[in-house]
């Protein structure tokens, strides 16, 4: 027997599930199909399948006539969309090939709401995946790229990544099905097509199982990758902080270079070079220092940490502090606000009990330049000096709340009151307790 008959991939991950096809009209898209047609009743699929015309070539308008035909002989409900990927190229300036990308994924997305699909099924096979291992090897890519595709990622579904396309081909010719072909594929103007028709069969030629080879990497890297996705995400829950200026990671205590590598990454833009990036590792070993990441972000060594820092620092009224409920300021803080016996706190940073006179016409804000405080059982100073002596971060400085009374800081939360705000027995009192800040 034509060992193309004998292709029959393990459905489970879909088992039971409402599965959208992403049709093409090619080998590998049509042999999805007809294997997914015949393994619906033993997986109990619920089978729907999608074309996206890009209206890139003449012969498109054929592709989805074709996928039509196929769907009626397979019983399986079809969808199609035409798009103009060469007018939206323009208008973007951007490529044909990542546009035609973006604008495909998004119309397969909304066709996958339309029919309350749970997943979307590709039919990347193993020389996709060879092609892709070797365009991120060639952009110096690190495990998370190098591992390529996976068989199952969020919503998109990819059973045939154990099959070569000569495979699928022979599938279908045992089987009596056409495809269509797409000619723009057979010309390398493209690193895909490049790669595809040029690196690989002369790799192929010195190593014959060059292709099966590179797919066994990806997996081996796909499987390290995970380990390594898991440890950092473990070693984040314990050491990163957000406030609502900057956020941090604590590297008093630097994991391996491969977790805190991938934690900076969790932090700053996507754009980040490779230059940056270890420039921001040394960073982390040094005890202060400073480096631009971009026009909106820097980052800082202050004390133990590495910090995130906006560049831009919106500004935000001051906030009336409300005697007796709540004064909401914004993305820093709430303080809720109710009168009180004077007893003074001592074990919670984040709830006073001040003196009601002291409050009088009180503000929540953030620092100003000239703020002062007079901190208990200490002489007035300049609220930077008390920051100083308090061991505060410069980088989290400009986010800590304080309830103030013009220029005098009367709690700088979290950190200490002033002796003018002190309660002294049968003051009139108001107790502050703060939510919702990360200011430590």
């Amino acid at each position: 027997m034509d060992k193309g008959r004998d292709l029959k991939p393990d459905f489970s991950p879909a088992r039971g599930e409402r599965v959208l096809i992403a049709l093409s009209g090619g080998a590998d898209s049509v042999a999805l199909a007809v294997m997914l047609s015949d393994a619906r009743e033993e997986y109990g699929l619920t089978l729907f399948a999608a074309h996206v015309d890009h209206g890139i070539r003449p012969e498109s308008a054929e592709d989805a006539a074709f996928c039509k035909a196929l769907c009626a002989r397979l019983d399986i409900p079809f969808m199609t969309v035409r798009l103009d990927v060469p007018e939206e190229a323009r208008r973007q300036r951007r490529g044909l090939e990542a546009v035609a990308r973006e604008l495909r994924y998004r119309a397969l997305r909304q066709f996958k709401d339309e029919t309350r699909s749970n997943f979307i099924a590709l039919a990347h096979h193993m020389d996709d995946q060879a092609e892709t291992v070797l365009m991120h090897l060639a952009r110096g890519a690190g495990p998370r790229g190098i591992s390529g595709m996976r068989a199952l990622s969020g919503d998109l579904y990819r059973p045939l990544l154990g099959y070569r396309k000569s495979e699928l081909t022979a599938y279908l010719e045992a089987r009596g099905f056409g495809w269509r072909e797409d000619r723009t594929n057979r010309v390398a103007d493209n690193p895909r097509n490049a790669l595809r028709l040029n690196a690989i069969p002369a790799l192929e030629a010195c190593y014959p199982q060059f292709v099966r080879a590179a797919s066994r990497y990806a997996y081996s890297a796909g499987i390290e990758d995970e380990l390594l996705e898991g440890l950092t995400g473990e070693w984040l829950a314990a050491n990163r902080g957000e406030g609502p200026l900057c956020a941090w990671l604590d590297v008093a205590a630097p994991p391996h270079r491969a977790i805190l590598r991938r934690a900076l990454k969790s932090l700053l833009p996507d754009a980040l070079s490779w230059e940056q990036l270890n420039a921001i590792e040394a960073l982390c070993a040094r005890g202060r220092g400073r480096i631009d990441v971009s026009d909106a972000l820097f980052v800082e060594r202050a004390g133990c940490r590495l910090y995130v820092v906006r560049k831009d620092r919106p500004p935000t009224d001051p906030a009336p502090l409300s005697s007796n409920g709540k004064t909401d300021f914004g993305p820093f803080c709430v303080i809720d606000a109710a009168p009180s016996p004077p007893i003074p706190v001592r074990d919670d940073p984040f709830a006073q009990v001040l003196n009601a006179r002291a409050l009088d016409g009180a503000v929540v804000r953030t620092r100003r330049d000239g703020d002062r405080i007079r901190p208990l059982g200490c002489g007035d100073k300049l609220l930077s000096d008390y920051f100083i002596d308090r061991k505060v971060d410069r980088p989290l400085r400009d986010g800590v709340p304080l309830v103030a009374v013009g220029n005098r800081v009367h709690w700088v939360v979290g950190y200490g009151i002033s002796q003018e705000a002190a309660v002294r027995p049968n003051d009139a009192a108001i107790r502050l307790e703060c939510k919702k800040t990360q200011i430590h």
